[in-house]
């Protein structure tokens, strides 16, 4: 039998939640008083994550599950909702990539990438909607935050699977909130830019130091803010996003980049066309 959950906190579910944006969104989410159900394969580190929200005073969950293995995650998600009897919130964060480009992608690569990037996505979403659905009780319904990225849209063509994935994140956030608005849950993409993570800055066997180097001072180039975005800055993209102040919001892809994918000519150029209003 389902049992309410503490002063009737609403949930939020996050998956990849025990590192970098997935970690941060946990916290922020638990600060603002929602009861968090973390997700990850890394228990040690999901272990650490729910230990230190509960010592915040925050309440949270932490659930070991390989998303791969779509039969663990719809047991967990039934789980869970049996548990709280609700489920508000979905932030599918989840990702992995693989360092391939169309050249050298091979299928074991392929299919473990789609697995967790968006095969995962699609049926946490299908299992949630019992939990999120509108009632009485929740006239406005739940959330699904889907974390996408700016590599849809501009990729770097050394990730063809992860590139694919999140364009097709962004396709499935439109369909089912086309499908899903009527019943009040709304579907909604955020594709982060540049962020400051491990994650972000690992290209596997590459020197890590340099590669690091020539890609912010490229990238530095082309960012109209001139800097790469912080975890916390996504995470209150993201909080905003499920709360009813986006109540109207559904079925759009939300960019927090730093206006990069909104310019092509990067900050030098502009100084040497002009060099009066352009600072150094």
């Amino acid at each position: 039998m389902a049992t309410n959950t503490k002063n009737n906190q609403r949930v939020a579910l996050v998956t990849g939640a025990a590192r970098g944006i997935g970690e941060t969104i946990a916290h922020v989410f638990a600060s603002a008083g929602y009861y968090v159900v973390a997700i990850d394969i890394l228990s040690d580190e999901l272990n650490a994550l729910a230990d230190r929200i509960r010592a915040s005073g925050g309440s949270c969950d932490a659930y070991t599950v390989d998303l791969a293995d779509l039969y663990a995650v719809e047991s967990t998600v039934e789980q869970i909702g049996e548990s709280l009897g609700r489920i508000d919130v979905l932030v599918n964060n989840a990702a992995t990539r693989s360092l391939h480009s169309v050249r050298g992608i091979t299928k074991e690569a392929w299919d473990k990438v789609l697995a967790i990037n968006i095969t995962a996505p699609v049926f946490l979403s299908k299992w949630v909607i019992p939990w999120m659905r509108r009632t009485d009780a929740r006239p406005h319904g739940g959330a699904i935050i889907n974390i996408s990225s700016v590599e849809a849209n501009i990729p770097k063509g050394v990730a063809v699977s992860y590139a694919v994935t999140k364009g097709g994140l962004l396709s499935f956030t439109y369909d089912a909130a086309a499908s899903l608005a009527d019943i009040g849950i709304r579907v909604v993409a955020l594709s982060p830019g540049a962020i400051e993570t491990a994650f972000g800055a690992d290209y596997g066997d590459a020197d890590s130091g340099k590669l690091e180097a020539d890609m912010r001072a490229h990238s530095l180039q082309v960012i109209p803010m001139g800097r790469w975005g912080t975890t916390d800055e996504i995470a209150k993209a993201v909080l905003w996003l499920a709360s009813d102040d986006a109540s109207f919001v559904t079925g759009t892809e939300f960019r927090v980049d730093g206006g990069m994918t909104q310019t092509w000519m990067a900050h030098d150029v502009k100084k040497q066309i002009l060099p009066d209003e352009f600072e150094s």
